[in-house]
């Protein structure tokens, strides 16, 4: 072929692109990745022959064989390797489908794969659009698993969390264009529509009538077509799966009005409905875009998270220290970590001593030390001191990882209302369709004209407008009231959780409590605060820094300077000052550089204060006590979730004592520490097996899989990146009284939602036998469905007037 077209597809080559790859010796280039991706999957199968029998000209491009390239290209085994994962005698793969547009995708594909022989589970990832798939490899290959999602509509490829986000923001694009273009098409036709309304009341000159019948017509059909496009696409895959979801109600009334309106344009004879067809669909993608905003943000905490991992590590290989990539560290490797630096594999500590930051995997918000034997987990930070390391965990088998997979794996989620309408779905088209073929038949003696007339009014009038409304308005409305209240919704589903929620799950650091340490008790002389805070002044340590922060706040002025400051990693600080020599820190410490032999214990009265000993010239001054307060507004808000019936439960990565402690001030009954990220997990689960709906609020990284794996959890605005992305809430104000309010507005929605299919199931039952009976005309049966949906949306607003 041309140097200067592409080796796959035949296109030419953007000048200046260079994109190769060699085979037996020869060069062969490409345009795109995309190109060489494909010639790579069908060489990576064996199947190079496909371009030279291309070539040769006894074939064209055949769709049939190149998907066999690409499908035989999943079985290969070594390019499995990165998605797929050995689980007993059975295969789990992580793919990433593109297409997915609601729950009922999501139904639609795990429906779909778990009728095929061999697999085992599958599950859609809500947020994340990450297929988990387990199957029997004996009965099964992942290529027929693949072929089957294709068979569908959808896309696939092996899941990259990197690039999830960028899937979804392009996907959020085309949502974006649709919903503008419907929008459009809608609010011009509306308007049109008043001089038709008027005119049949008031009177319209026919031909006048005609050409604003037509102008809609032109309008709806690009209106139709684009913004029902999500409907009837997803009405056609349900068909060949042979199930039935919300998609098919919408799509068949939407189809049949729009025709009926087209007919009765085309014959200038009948009412026409491209008012009601086009706004109903502008309404059903608003709920849509807002909840595919929701996802794509959700989306990034498994890229947020993989932020915390370093990409380069300072390793030790034939006794020189040099930069590799982090994933080339291998188990065993001597590893360094500078101070400021985060820790780029699993290990334990071979030399150093230094404080290390594990909010992310414990949430305890002081630095823990570290000295040889210690374990290190990939992503901890170190706060001060030089670490040499070995290498125990790497790549896919660090902490951070197993983190990641925990939270993809408990993320997984549907909403439980949107399964209840495709339920209803079913059985709601079926007697539809035969009312209306009854209807028609029972009125075709009397002309072919009115039998038609009386099924469209039939079709129209129980058109699923407000059942497709009952939930996707009241989710508006409340997404909308909730934050103007200071609370972030960001899954369709989470209000309806949180409703059911019995037993609530708090963290304790930087959840009940502020999340900074502060200085709570003191023993010792008038000479301990000034000389402590001179001491530590120069150091970095957050313990420091609360000690310096209540000399400042008592004194308003820094403290004394000091000389000759020297910090010892982990354990404490010694610097002259006013010309003593200080020493404060751990007692070990602190009893070493003073020479003592002991030093007195610290307060009993408080044992789950963090102490800090301070001593001078060979004498000890005292001790420093410091704990992280509990916010203000605890007291109150824990007492209305009382109010409201809820269980409450403190779960923390913090000490026992002092989780216990915090507890009993709380007056919590109920609570666990030292709990690490996979604790909390399991911990979650086991009430949940014990038949507890459980919420889950925290703020820290080593929240997130048990936030994850709760029916609901809720995080604090001021926090990291993972739980912000993870949670289904997120309290803006940072204020507790927000989770009391979030649960009332929650209960109140799915009361609404009840509600509103009872309204529509009400409405049904009255309007369907007399427009069958033939007692409701076309036109009145459009007002009936315009009415039935202004009643949904009208109860749905009253949410906005709920005082919380």
């Amino acid at each position: 072929m041309s140097d200067e077209v592409c080796f796959h597809c035949g296109l030419p080559i953007p000048p200046g692109f260079r994109l190769e790859a060699e085979e037996g010796g020869k060069g062969h280039r490409f345009c795109c990745h995309g190109c060489l991706g494909a010639y790579e999957l069908i060489r990576g199968a064996g199947l190079q022959a496909y371009y030279a029998r291309r070539d040769g000209g006894g074939m064209a491009m055949v769709p049939a064989e190149v998907e066999l390239a690409s499908l035989a290209a999943w079985d290969d085994v070594t390019w499995q390797e990165s998605f797929v994962h050995t689980v007993g005698e059975n295969r789990e793969a992580l793919l990433m489908l593109g297409g997915i547009h609601c729950a009922a995708c999501i139904w639609l594909n795990e429906q779909a794969l778990t009728r095929l022989d061999g697999v085992l589970e599958a599950r859609v990832n809500y947020a994340t659009q990450q297929l988990r798939v387990v199957w029997n490899p004996q009965k099964l290959t992942l290529s027929a698993i693949v072929r089957l999602i294709r068979r569908l509509g959808y896309r696939v490829e092996p899941f990259e969390a990197r690039q999830v986000a960028q899937q979804l923001a392009r996907e959020q694009r085309v949502r974006l264009f649709r919903l503008a273009l419907t929008g459009f098409g809608a609010g011009n036709i509306m308007m049109i529509s008043v001089a038709l309304y008027a005119g049949y009341f008031q009177g319209i000159d026919p031909a006048m009538r005609l050409f604003f019948e037509w102008v809609s017509l032109v309008l709806a059909l690009p209106t139709v077509l684009v913004g029902g496009w999500p409907f009837f696409q997803g009405a056609w895959r349900g068909l060949r799966a042979g199930g039935l979801t919300m998609d098919l109600p919408i799509a068949l009334g939407v189809m049949l009005i729009f025709l009926y309106s087209v007919s009765a344009t085309w014959r200038g004879v009948g009412e026409t409905y491209f008012d009601s067809v086009t706004m109903l669909l502008f309404l059903l993608l608003v709920g849509r875009y807002l909840e595919s905003a929701a996802r794509r943000k959700a989306a990034q905490s498994a890229e947020r998270l993989l932020l915390l991992e370093p990409v380069t590590a300072e390793v030790e290989r034939e006794g020189v220290w040099s930069q590799l990539p982090a994933r080339q560290v291998v188990p065993g490797d001597r590893v360094r970590v500078r101070p400021g630096g985060r820790v780029p594999v699993d290990g334990v500590v071979l030399e150093g001593v230094a404080a290390v930051d594990e909010a992310m995997l414990t949430g305890e918000s002081l630095p823990v030390e570290k000295q040889p034997g210690d374990f290190l987990a990939c992503g901890s930070l170190v706060v001060d001191g030089l670490l040499t390391m070995q290498a125990t965990g790497v790549g896919e088998e660090t902490t951070l990882a197993r983190i990641v997979r925990m939270v993809a794996t408990a993320q997984e989620n549907r909403p439980p209302v949107q399964e209840l309408a495709d339920r209803l779905a079913g059985r709601f088209v079926a007697v539809v369709l035969l009312l209306a073929v009854a209807t028609f038949l029972y009125w075709w003696p009397q002309g072919v004209d009115l039998a038609l007339t009386h099924a469209v009014a039939l079709l129209v009038i129980t058109c699923p407008c407000a059942l497709g409304l009952a939930t996707p308005a009241a989710m508006v409305v409340a997404i909308g009231a909730a934050a103007q209240r200071g609370i972030l919704v960001k899954r369709s589903a989470a209000l309806e959780h949180l409703a059911r929620v019995d037993l609530l799950v708090l963290d304790k650091t930087g959840t009940v409590t502020v999340g900074r340490p502060v200085l709570a008790h003191r023993q010792g002389g008038e000479s301990l605060l000034r000389l402590a805070a001179a001491a530590e002044f120069g150091s970095e340590h957050p313990l420091a820094k609360a000690v310096v922060e209540v000399w400042i706040r008592e004194n308003g002025v820094e403290p004394p300077p000091a000389t000759a400051f020297r910090n010892h990693p982990g354990r404490g600080v010694e610097a002259e000052v006013e010309g003593r020599k200080v020493v404060v820190g751990r007692e070990s410490f602190v009893a070493e550089r003073l020479g003592l032999s002991a030093t007195p214990s610290p307060p009993q009265e408080a044992p789950s204060l963090s102490w800090v000993a301070c001593g001078a010239d060979g004498q000890f001054l005292g001790w420093l006590g410091l704990r992280d307060p509990e916010r203000e507004d605890a007291p109150q808000a824990l007492a209305a979730l009382r109010r409201l019936g809820l269980d409450l439960m403190l779960l923390s990565g913090d000490r026992p004592a002092t989780v216990a402690d915090m507890a009993a001030r709380l007056g919590l009954t109920k609570a666990q520490g030292g709990c690490l990220p996979e604790g909390k997990v399991e911990t979650v689960a086991a009430l949940q097996a014990a038949g507890r709906c459980v919420a889950m609020v925290g703020d820290g990284i080593n929240d997130a899989p048990a936030m994850a794996r709760a029916q609901c959890s809720l995080a604090m605005g001021q926090t990291s990146h993972l739980p912000l992305m993870t949670a289904d809430l997120v309290l803006l104000d940072t204020h507790l009284l927000a989770i009391p309010r979030a649960v009332v507005l929650a209960r109140r929605t799915m009361r609404i939602i009840r509600q509103n299919f009872a309204l529509s199931l009400l409405y049904n039952l009255v309007a369907t036998p007399l427009a069958a009976a033939g007692l409701v005309h076309p036109l009145g049966a459009a007002i009936a469905m315009s009415l039935s949906s202004l009643a949904v949306v009208g109860n749905a607003l009253r949410l906005r007037r709920i005082e919380l």
